[in-house]
């Protein structure tokens, strides 16, 4: 998918919660409000890509891969995280938020998801 169509899908979906009473302001202070409208827009919220998605059973081994691919191009800092929310994903920075880690992640992450993917990890 293009970013413009999951922008669309994500624009539907925040659009759908809005519709049921949530707002960005009241989503800490009323979680019961909060449920309400999710649970509402339950069939709008977007699902993760196949190889992030915590119901793949081999999605963990496309995180690991893509980490390993990034440390390899010189990620210092870059961690595999437990699925949240229904998808596996990594993050930059370790405990000291290391910006050169942040940034060279964030350029090369494409490119080696692309490559992990390529080799058929994660399907």
């Amino acid at each position: 998918m293009t970013d413009d169509e999951v922008n669309a899908l994500y624009t539907a979906y925040t659009q759908c919660l809005t519709a049921n009473g949530w707002t960005k302001a009241t989503s800490d202070t009323n979680p019961a409000g909060t449920a309400k409208a999710v649970a509402a827009c339950v069939s709008k919220n977007p699902l993760p890509p196949w190889e992030l998605d915590a119901s793949n059973p081999h999605a963990g081994d496309f995180v690991h891969a893509v980490v390993q691919c990034l440390r390899g191009k010189g990620v210092k800092y870059v961690d595999e995280v437990p699925p949240q929310e229904g998808r596996y994903a990594w993050s930059f920075g370790g405990a000291n938020n290391d910006s050169a880690s942040i940034d060279k992640g964030m350029q090369l992450s494409p490119e080696c998801e692309k490559e992990v993917a390529a080799k058929g990890i994660g399907r």
